[in-house]
């Protein structure tokens, strides 16, 4: 409820504590006293009805808001982990998760494919700092988001983060995000996974399309969106 609806409400409400004081002056007994209080007592109960018809829709529009968020977010890591490990280009939450779970120590993680990650933390960041109301508004969220912000930090080390480090990142991450829309949150056997391919080339070919090569401008971060 934004500051102009409280004080909206609070004129009211004291409009009607005015009224109400002034029955009391004429007495509630004398047929002025005894409308006054019948308006002043109809006009605390307009109020009080429209703010809770106000909460209810103000609430309903945050989650609804917060759920697009989070399936933004979702997808947006479905896709940084097909771009970097390969799979179905379409996965379930439980097939991200199984994906992630067979990285290994030694999967590359190059440059482009670094700036996707590094795009979600900063983006999860971002939503934790400027739009919390919607966040908190579906439950789980803001622990999904608290997991992936963890990744605006991958280039902040002298070293590259380790990719199971950031396949684990990842996984928390989907997991919530997958319990907070009521998605699968096993994860999926990663040997029935096909297509898993996280080399070099393959990556290329997948962000940048097919017989695509990584020019020095386009390996760069990724813009951020807002």
């Amino acid at each position: 409820m934004n500051l102009l609806r409280v004080i909206l409400i609070g004129g009211f409400l004291s409009v009607a504590a005015i009224i109400l004081w002034i029955s009391f002056l004429f007495g509630v007994e004398t047929s002025t006293g005894t409308l006054l209080i019948n308006l002043g007592t109809e006009i605390v109960g307009i109020v009080i009805t429209v703010a809770v018809v106000e909460w209810f829709f103000e609430r309903r529009r945050l989650q609804t808001r917060g759920r697009q968020l989070a399936w933004d977010a979702l997808h947006a890591v479905e896709h940084a982990v097909w771009v970097w490990q390969g799979g179905p280009r379409e996965m379930d939450t439980d097939e991200v998760r199984g994906i992630l779970n067979s990285v290994g120590s030694e999967d590359p993680l190059p440059d482009f494919t670094e700036g996707l990650f590094l795009n979600i933390g900063t983006r999860s960041r971002r939503l934790l700092n400027n739009d919390p109301d919607a966040v908190a508004a579906v439950p789980g969220f803001m622990n999904g988001l608290e997991h992936l912000a963890r990744l605006s930090a991958i280039r902040d080390g002298k070293e590259k983060m380790p990719p199971l480090k950031v396949a684990d990142i990842l996984d928390e991450g989907t997991s919530e995000l997958a319990r907070a829309l009521g998605q699968p949150t096993e994860r999926h056997l990663a040997s029935l996974i096909r297509f898993r391919d996280p080399s070099v080339s393959s990556q290329e070919r997948r962000h940048f399309g097919q017989g695509a090569h990584a020019s020095p401008s386009s390996t760069s971060e990724p813009p951020i969106a807002g």
